[in-house]
């Protein structure tokens, strides 16, 4: 073979093998981006930043508006359409929780993680704490940071809240 005919595969394959990871990557970003304008369409808030929006699993978004101090969060899961608006100034702490579940195999016990929650406490006791999933394991197959997003989230909202 001429090298012309070992360049001209090499680039055909590498193409064959990139362009799906490449095409992958801009249909996950733009959905991306669609859950962002959406969440900002149904809050009726136009001056948050890029950088104040976390969107993962293509269904799940959330935003902080500093403004307004304000969270804002949307999951496209099942009937959970609705841009849930949390009032920031009645949120006396915000804490990642993750619920567990145990399997046995044989003799041997393992806890596997079933949810993770961002959990938002009141100030008023009397008021139920609010929980914003970030993760089941009913819903997905699998986690992709969850653990790591809730406690960015919740450090965040905290050092909002100080």
């Amino acid at each position: 073979m001429s090298e012309l005919t070992l360049i001209i595969l090499s680039v055909t394959l590498t193409g064959m093998v990139c362009l799906p990871l490449i095409f992958n990557h801009f249909k996950q970003k733009t959905k991306g981006n669609l859950l962002k304008e959406r969440l900002k369409a149904e809050a009726q808030v136009e001056h948050l930043k890029a950088g104040d929006f976390e969107t993962w699993r293509e269904v799940y978004c959330l935003g902080l508006d500093q403004q307004n101090n304000q969270l804002l969060f949307l999951s496209l899961l099942e009937n959970e359409n609705l841009v849930q608006k949390i009032d920031l100034e009645t949120v006396r702490l915000c804490r990642p929780t993750r619920q567990f579940r145990e399997t046995k195999e044989g003799k041997e016990k393992r806890q596997i993680i079933s949810k993770i929650t961002l959990m938002l406490d009141h100030f008023d006791e009397q008021k139920s704490p609010v929980q914003l999933e970030f993760y089941d394991e009913n819903k997905s197959d699998y986690m992709i940071n969850e653990w790591e997003l809730a406690q960015a989230w919740s450090e965040r909202i905290n050092k909002l809240r100080n």
